[in-house]
């Protein structure tokens, strides 16, 4: 269930009469971290958090030495992320998820979006 503005007030509001996370997150049919993550981007900045504000983990910064790896095995196979993985992990030796190398891969121009594989929201 997507959280409106509406229903960001309410978590918090329940949570400041004391209702625990659990019962809460059941009763808005969302996973108990979620709960956990409002409640602390209010706590935190002392405001409810604005729908579509970032509450997750930030995002790591790029590695120069992970860009060059990357490059280097597009370099020798031409393979799309999910390939260069293995290419990376058992020629290379460096461990990368594919969800990070495809983002160096499009960083570079060197690959982008397929509309087909995009997931209907």
């Amino acid at each position: 269930m997507k959280l409106d503005q509406r229903k960001i007030h309410w978590i918090i509001r329940q949570k400041q009469k004391g209702v625990t996370t659990k019962q809460i997150a059941l009763d808005m049919k969302i996973s108990r971290r979620r709960v956990q993550q409002v409640w602390k981007s209010y706590r935190e900045h002392m405001r409810e958090p604005a729908v579509g504000e970032n509450m997750g983990r930030p995002r790591k910064p790029f590695d120069e030495r992970e860009a060059q790896v990357v490059g280097e095995a597009y370099e020798l196979f031409r393979f799309g992320a999910r390939m260069l993985e293995g290419v990376v992990r058992k020629v290379l030796k460096t461990r990368m998820s594919h969800n990070r190398i495809h983002m160096y891969l499009e960083a570079a121009g060197l690959a982008h979006e397929d509309p087909q594989e995009k997931r209907a929201t």
